[in-house]
């Protein structure tokens, strides 16, 4: 009777942390630098399982846990070893090198929001997956009721169907303040996930439903695409690995490396001007024509051009530019001119393919065609939007990435180092650990 109740004490505890990480975005705390509420409260997540560690560990779980959070967080590492590369090699202004320092490891730090993710599934195993997702649903639900009283019901759905109805052509001012950018990517990755690995169960089909009707209040049109996208292919391997797995993943592995070659050729195409030539055509771009224009002269594209080091855009167009924006709005282009050619590089096969190869290793095909379809949807909202940059979204993509599978992993991961599988790790419904 007292584990059940600590198990659901713990349950609630850990979901009430996660909303409000998931709800307070952008309020930020003074400690001499600006951490945000979500920085403070992803540590609070992790340290909360490290506790639980401390009480009772699961030594197969966290070693599993830890190892997951290294590949997944490969790209940081990329991302600070190239730029320290590029700071020794060259004479770099402080001020360049505090504010790449800054935004990597105190504004949306891999590390600690991957270990926020790694946090539930370590406590609560693979209904870690869902408890996350209640949590975003609460604090967008929270937000949406907030607008709701402040202006009504019926205008507030009214707004929201002609939204949909027009699919965004037409925007009202009370449906636009329930575009929340982070939430709604991070919703569309749920959407995606269990639109690819659906279950007949009453529970999951609430929740599927109220993830639609949240995104769909922000109504992200790259989203969208990008959820199409990605089911598309996801569907086509899972499709494959009926009749032939190994067909499957060699396949899931090949359409990494297109991925690769394809945002190595998108900065090309940037380069060539060629979105210059579609506002000419009529296209609209939103202005990145000006954005891209105005950067131009820090790059080439070249196996020559090294880099600036990260942070070092993000300063520019802050401090020493006139264009009216903080960002490119293009996180391929925003990497590439801060890593450099091969630097850029690295930082895409890690993204990609180490991901893929490492989640679909041992036989997982279905890990690795769901860890590509998250990177193919990651890579298509990342083109319009600075989505890289969003930290919320990275405890997201790790938590379907790590946890998919994750209690038979651990059971594996038990039999290896132990020779035998314990009783907390027996339960197939993926237990807490209390």
């Amino acid at each position: 009777m007292e584990d059940k109740f600590l198990q659901t004490a713990f349950k609630v505890y850990f979901i009430a942390v996660a909303v409000l990480m998931y709800y307070f975005i952008t309020e930020v705390i003074n400690l001499g630098l600006f951490v945000t509420y979500r920085h403070a409260f992803a540590l609070c997540l992790f340290l909360s399982a490290f506790l639980a560690f401390l009480y009772k560990p699961n030594i197969a779980r966290g070693a599993f846990s830890l190892k997951a959070t290294f590949v997944y967080c490969t790209p940081l590492v990329i991302t600070i070893l190239v730029s320290l590369f590029i700071w020794f090699m060259g004479q770099v202004d402080t001020a360049v090198i505090s504010r790449g320092l800054s935004g990597v490891f105190v504004y949306n730090n891999m590390i600690s929001f991957t270990l926020a993710a790694v946090a539930f599934l370590y406590v609560f195993g693979e209904k870690g997956i869902w408890y996350n997702l209640i949590a975003i649903l609460i604090s967008n639900i929270l937000m949406l009721l907030t607008i709701i009283v402040q202006n009504g019901i019926g205008s507030f759905f009214s707004e929201f169907i002609t939204l949909v109805m027009t699919f965004a052509a037409e925007t009202g001012d009370i449906i636009v303040q329930a575009e929340i950018h982070e939430l709604a990517f991070c919703l569309g990755a749920y959407l995606l996930y269990m639109l690819l690995k659906p279950k007949k169960d009453i529970v999951f089909f609430i929740l599927l439903g109220l993830s639609s009707f949240c995104f769909l209040t922000a109504f992200k049109r790259i989203g969208i695409i990008a959820i199409v996208v990605a089911l598309a292919f996801g569907w086509l391997l899972k499709f494959v690995a009926k009749f032939k797995k190994d067909t499957a993943m060699r396949l899931t592995v090949i359409f990494s490396v297109i991925l690769v070659v394809l945002l190595i050729g998108y900065i090309a195409i940037i380069k060539l001007d060629v979105f210059s030539l579609l506002e000419k055509a009529g296209i609209d771009t939103s202005g990145r024509v000006t954005i891209y224009n105005a950067v131009d002269m820090f790059y080439e594209f070249s196996p020559d051009f090294l880099g600036n080091g990260i942070g070092f855009l993000t300063y520019q167009l802050s401090t020493n530019m006139n264009v009216g924006v903080s960002s490119v709005h293009n996180d391929f282009l925003q990497y590439f001119i801060d890593l450099g050619f091969w630097g850029y590089i690295l930082w895409l096969v890690s993204m990609t393919l180490v991901r893929v190869c490492y989640f679909g290793s041992k036989g997982k095909v279905e890990n690795g065609i769901i860890a590509l379809a998250l990177s193919i949807y990651l890579v298509i909202v990342s083109s319009t939007d600075n989505t890289m940059n969003y930290p919320l979204l990275t405890t997201v993509l790790a938590i379907i990435m790590i946890g998919h599978g994750f209690d038979e992993k651990v059971r594996n991961c038990e039999t290896k180092m132990f020779g035998y599988i314990s009783d907390a790790n027996k339960d197939t419904e993926g237990g807490t650990i209390l």
